[in-house]
C-alpha cells in the first residue's frame, strides 16, 4: 500500500463500498500498524477551498481525514497522479496550518 493508491473500503457494518485514497505516508502503509490515514473519495464538489478534484469526476474533502482499518481495505482501484497528489498536499497543508 502506497500513498495516493485509492481503495474500495468496506466496514462490515456497512452495505456499500467507498473509495478511499490513502494519505498517510508510505513509511506507515508499509508497517504492520492497522490503522491508515486517508479520506473517502465524493462524487460532488464538496464546495469548499480545501477541496481538490482528483479526475473530473471524485474530489477529495481534505477537511474530511479519516482513519482507515487496514483489513477493511478490499481492492486497489487507481493511483492519483503527481499533480493531484500536490494540491491535496497543498490543501492538507492549509487545512492543518502546517
Amino acid at each position: 500500500m502506497r500513498r495516493g493508491e485509492v481503495w474500495t473500503y468496506h466496514p462490515p457494518t456497512h452495505p456499500d463500498r467507498a473509495r478511499s485514497v490513502l494519505l498517510s505516508s508510505d513509511g506507515v502503509n508499509e508497517s504492520e500498524r492497522p490503522w491508515l490515514l486517508g479520506a473517502e473519495l465524493l462524487d460532488s464538489d464538496p464546495g469548499d477551498i480545501l477541496g481538490v478534484a482528483v479526475d473530473g469526476r471524485y474530489w477529495v474533502s481534505t477537511l474530511n481525514l479519516t482513519r482507515l482499518y487496514r483489513p477493511w481495505l478490499d481492492e486497489r482501484v487507481a493511483e492519483i497522479d503527481a499533480d493531484v497528489q500536490e494540491q491535496i498536499d497543498s490543501a492538507l497543508r492549509a487545512a492543518l496550518d502546517l
